[in-house]
């Protein structure tokens, strides 16, 4: 199954940079692994994969300023 990875709660904050990735298109993740970190003008944050699987598209790139609710990444689940 495909899954679409987003910040879980983005708060009040209407855009953040991507700070880092922390994975590549191919790799393994684990549930709750770290996929990549953002900064907002507050705090960076790590976001992490929903579920277990093989990260197959990263839709952003290290310092592009992006919506909060963007589509980050997509795994597909080992299921």
């Amino acid at each position: 199954m495909r899954i679409e990875v987003k910040i879980d709660d983005p708060g009040d904050t209407e855009e953040v940079e991507v700070a880092q990735f922390f994975v590549s298109v191919g790799d393994h993740v684990g549930a709750n692994e770290r996929i990549l970190e953002v900064a907002t003008d507050k705090a960076n944050m790590e976001v992490a994969a929903p579920e277990a699987g093989t990260v197959t598209e990263i839709l952003v790139s290290v310092g592009q300023i992006i919506d909060p609710a963007q589509v980050l990444a997509i795994v597909e689940t080992d299921g």
